[in-house]
Formats: structure tokens, C-alpha cells, sequence
């Protein structure tokens, strides 16, 4: 039975590292804003990540809603005027425009309690 255990576990780790398209920028395990824009994948009723990074100032958040037929919007509770997209069935795009300043913001999804994150709004830190 261990060795069936440890074929199952090798064959999983290998099919999760192949794919075509590159893996998006990640500091400490979140993705980073890159130009002012980042995007969060809304798949099987999860987000595909938990953690934002952004500078202060202008922002875009792109929602890439690819759950056929479900609802979804992102809504940060904890930023000025709560700002939120519309409700939309996917498979959508839609963009959320903020600024702001240095902090942490929660993201989430308003009928999926489960689709929640961080976003962490800081100055670069020097190389």
C-alpha cells in the first residue's frame, strides 16, 4: 500500500507542474500588481489566490470570471467607499478601478463567502 500511496503522490506533483502558460509574478507566495494591473481568476468557485500585492496609488483589478453560468464580483469591504463590481455570470471580464493607499484590504466575492483574500497595498521595498 505505501508504494501505491507514493505513485499516486509522484503522479499528482507531476501533473500540476505542466502547463503552457507562465506562472504570474509571485512575491512571498502572492501575486504582485505588475503595472498597475492584476488579475484574479475566479475557477470552480474559488479565486486562484488568496494575496494581492499592489503600490499605493491607481489600481485595476481584472476579474476573469471562468465559472460557466455562476455569479461573481469583487468587493473590498475595507476600502474607501467600498468599491465593488456588478454581479456578473461568467464566463465574464470585468475591472475594478481603485486607488489606494498603503494597507490591507480584504477581497471577496459577496454571495461566495468562501472567495476571499488580501490585498496589501506597500511601497516597493528595496533590491
Amino acid at each position: 500500500m505505501p508504494r501505491l500511496t507514493a505513485l499516486v503522490v509522484a503522479l499528482a506533483l507531476t501533473a500540476c507542474g505542466d502547463t503552457d502558460e507562465p506562472d504570474p509574478p509571485v512575491a512571498g507566495g502572492c501575486v504582485r500588481a505588475e503595472g498597475g494591473e492584476v488579475t484574479l481568476v475566479a475557477d470552480d468557485l474559488m479565486w486562484d489566490t488568496d494575496c494581492l500585492e499592489a503600490e499605493p496609488g491607481a489600481l485595476t483589478i481584472a476579474i476573469d470570471n471562468q465559472d460557466d453560468g455562476q455569479n461573481h464580483n469583487v468587493h473590498l469591504p475595507d476600502a474607501p467607499e467600498s468599491p465593488a463590481t456588478d454581479l456578473e455570470l461568467g464566463p465574464s471580464r470585468q475591472e475594478l478601478d481603485v486607488t489606494l493607499d498603503p494597507g490591507a484590504y480584504e477581497f471577496i466575492c459577496d454571495i461566495h463567502p468562501n472567495m476571499v483574500g488580501t490585498l496589501t497595498v506597500a511601497e516597493p521595498t528595496p533590491p
